[in-house]
């Protein structure tokens, strides 16, 4: 099983290249090649995910805007309906008042709307089940990063274990040594300890954040494993295809 997280890139829109008219291809490009049984997404606007849906036929998404408008970012999740079906999906915002739609804490200093999309998917052959959560954490605030986190914690701890293994994709907008990045690997209230999938590699090839430029400065993106799974392999996928950066972000590809 390959799991990709993914931070698109909202239609800013950027110039020459790093439009979306030319990234969406790309994108697309990079995820028919590695053919993912899931995509955990970030930023995504409405139209740029319907332009993935018509380039990967095979792909079915998940969840709705951070806004409750239609017109914000989603933390959308993809799945390929060859591999799984999708049994049960939702949303929550990550306030004090997580099931209102767009909702906003101000003690929790975050100035827009942030959220979390998840999914419970069954393989085809109906012998496994994974619970997948999908964010894209606060990037100015840290207390609504580590409150964000907490919230995520504390809903993935309730998920029932005994037949479910989890995973948790995201732009977490902190570095792995953050208080934010350390939560997420301490047990979990159902017993749970979740893994980075890069955790293994050098602090410098964790980069992901590139800015169109090419060259990382910033460890902010991840995917967190149930260490029940056995992590096969996983990378930081720095290539431009077709000489076009997908996104100012890199994506992190695991197999399991």
């Amino acid at each position: 099983m390959k799991v990709i997280t993914f931070n698109l890139r909202y239609d800013k829109p950027d110039p020459g290249n790093n439009s979306w008219k030319w990234r969406r291809k790309a994108v697309a490009t990079l995820i028919s090649r590695h053919q993912p049984a899931i995509v955990g997404t970030q930023e995504g606007q409405a139209h740029q995910l319907l332009d993935l849906h018509r380039l990967l036929p095979d792909y079915q998404s998940l969840g709705v805007d951070r806004d409750g408008t239609g017109r914000g970012e989603h933390c959308a999740i993809f799945y390929d309906r060859r591999q799984f079906a999708c049994l049960e999906s939702g949303d929550f915002w990550l306030s004090g008042t997580p099931n209102v739609m767009g909702s906003v804490s101000p003690d929790w200093e975050n100035p827009v709307p942030r959220m979390a999309t998840w999914a419970l998917f069954s393989s085809g052959d109906g012998r496994h089940r994974i619970a997948l959560f999908n964010t894209h954490l606060d990037y100015n605030s840290q207390k609504a990063r580590e409150l964000g986190a907490g919230l995520i914690r504390d809903r993935l701890a309730t998920i029932d274990i005994q037949n479910c293994l989890l995973l948790l994709t995201g732009d977490f907008n902190a570095e792995p040594e953050s208080p934010t990045r350390q939560s997420f690997t301490r047990p979990l209230g159902n017993g749970v300890r979740l893994l980075d999938v890069l955790g293994h590699l050098a602090a410098k090839e964790q980069r992901t954040y590139h800015e169109f430029t090419g060259k990382a400065i910033a460890a902010v993106d991840t995917i967190y494993y149930d260490s029940r799974l056995h992590l096969k392999a996983s990378k930081v996928h720095t290539a431009a295809i077709d000489n076009i950066w997908p996104s100012d972000h890199y994506p992190v590809i695991a197999e399991f």
